[in-house]
C-alpha cells in the first residue's frame, strides 16, 4: 500500500491555493492549520482519490467548492505493508 507525505513544496502549494481560493486568505492559516489541510490531502491519496483536498463552497471566494490537487513535487510516496 502506498501513502503520501506532504513535503515543504506541498505545504507551499496548499498555502498558495488557500490564498487564492479561501475567503479568509493565506495569512489566516497557521502552520498547524496548513498541516490539517495536508492531512486531508494525504487521506485522499490513501483513499485512491489522488493527493487533493476540498475548500468547501461556503469557505471559497466563489461560493463553489474548490478541489485543490497537490502536484507530484508536493508529496513523497512511501510503500507500507498492509496490516
Amino acid at each position: 500500500m502506498q501513502v503520501a507525505h506532504i513535503n515543504a513544496n506541498g505545504l507551499n502549494q496548499i498555502a498558495e491555493a488557500l490564498g487564492q481560493h479561501h475567503k479568509l486568505g493565506r495569512d489566516h492559516f497557521t502552520p498547524a492549520m496548513l498541516g490539517a489541510w495536508a492531512s486531508d490531502a494525504e487521506d485522499s491519496f490513501s483513499d485512491g482519490l489522488g493527493c487533493e483536498f476540498e475548500i468547501r463552497g461556503m469557505d471559497s471566494n466563489s461560493g463553489s467548492p474548490v478541489i485543490v490537487v497537490i502536484t507530484a513535487e508536493g508529496f513523497d510516496v512511501e510503500e507500507v505493508a498492509e496490516e
